[in-house]
């Protein structure tokens, strides 16, 4: 899978996003995020994401009256959740070495993918609330979401990608504000990232005529670019590659046997 979700803990929660996020990528000219949702809209935040704004969101506060949304966040509550798509590193390539309408068509490929993805998610957003003394699942009033889009690998190479950062609040039809039934989007994420890459597979295709392998798992490159320039510009992968194979070395000896699927996708985030 390339889109993973993280889930977002603790009072500094946001505070990835407005001061260690920027500066991993200082050099880079990063453009800034942008709200995304009908909760959003709901909450009068549209386009271009300020950053005391984002941080009372993921607070659980509204923005422009400081009135809670919904309960108290706890020193450990959930705040949000990290929705991360990325590229296949050939369309990474492709957008490093383009001229600028080429760029723009990768990008907007890309965002359009994204955000379908993201329609989706707002689709099937529920909450769950206490009725006649049973807990049922009601449908939300859409997402609040800060989508911050990067260009760039930690180590700087090419690497398409986008963070959605969805907030842990949702409005329920009867007006209060609740926690996202986040199982969707947890217990999806193979299908967050299928949709993703066919979205943007179509749209590239479109508007660019590219050519694609044979899809594995769902995902492909594009035909054309050759595997050791996708190797060369990989240095983060490797380094990943490199630490799982560590924690399944220690695995094996620590406990004389073979990790279980999940242990193995555990060690697998740990590494990342």
């Amino acid at each position: 899978m390339t889109v993973r979700v993280t889930t977002l803990k603790g009072v500094e929660a946001g505070r990835y996003y407005t001061e260690q996020l920027p500066s991993y990528y200082l050099d880079a000219g990063e453009p800034s995020g942008c709200w995304f949702g009908a909760g959003a809209r709901m909450l009068r935040l549209e386009g271009v994401v300020d950053d005391e704004a984002f941080l009372a969101v993921m607070a659980g506060l509204d923005p422009a009256t400081g009135e809670r949304l919904g309960r108290r966040f706890g020193e450990e509550s959930v705040r949000g959740f990290d929705a991360t798509f990325s590229a296949p590193k050939s369309v990474s390539v492709l957008f490093a070495i383009g001229d600028e309408q080429l760029r723009r068509e990768v990008t907007g490929a890309h965002d359009r993918a994204v955000d379908a993805v993201l329609g989706w998610v707002e689709s099937q957003a529920h909450t769950r609330l206490r009725w006649r003394g049973h807990v049922v699942c009601v449908d939300a009033e859409g997402i609040v979401a800060g989508v911050f889009r990067q260009h760039t690998s930690r180590r700087l190479d090419p690497q398409l990608h986008t963070h959605a950062v969805i907030a842990n609040r949702v409005r329920a039809p009867d007006g209060r504000w609740l926690a996202l039934d986040a199982r969707t989007i947890k217990m999806d994420q193979r299908t967050l990232s299928g949709l993703y890459h066919a979205g943007l597979r179509a749209e590239l295709t479109r508007r660019l005529g590219v050519r694609w392998h044979q899809p594995e798992n769902g995902i492909a490159e594009m035909v054309g670019v050759d595997p050791e320039v996708l190797a060369e510009f990989s240095q983060r992968s490797r380094e990943v590659d490199e630490r799982i194979d560590e924690k399944l070395d220690r695995f094996r000896s620590d406990l004389d046997r073979e990790p279980t699927p999940r242990e193995r996708w555990r060690l697998e985030r740990e590494a990342v």
